[in-house]
């Protein structure tokens, strides 16, 4: 049973070790880098493209007015047509 703990420990140390590699190498998720064909597809945001096709994205639902764009970092202004 003491074989078996310690084996799970050392298990979950490698994993997390192996998480924190390359990190300083730009972005990676567990080690592996991620290039920019990776990052492409916005799936945690709305993602709104404009009239001028400035593409926009937002986090939850969108309101009519004051909405926080994380692609630009500040508050834009939306009217819902």
């Amino acid at each position: 049973m003491e074989t078996l703990k310690l084996l799970v420990q050392v298990i979950i140390f490698l994993l997390s070790m192996s998480m924190l590699i390359n990190c300083n190498q730009g972005w990676s998720v567990a080690g592996i880098e991620l290039s920019p064909s990776d990052t492409t597809n916005n799936t945690v945001f709305i993602e709104v493209i404009s009239h001028d096709s400035t593409v926009h994205w937002y986090n939850g639902n969108i309101s009519d007015g004051n909405n926080w764009c994380f692609k630009h970092g500040e508050m834009e202004d939306v009217r819902i047509k």
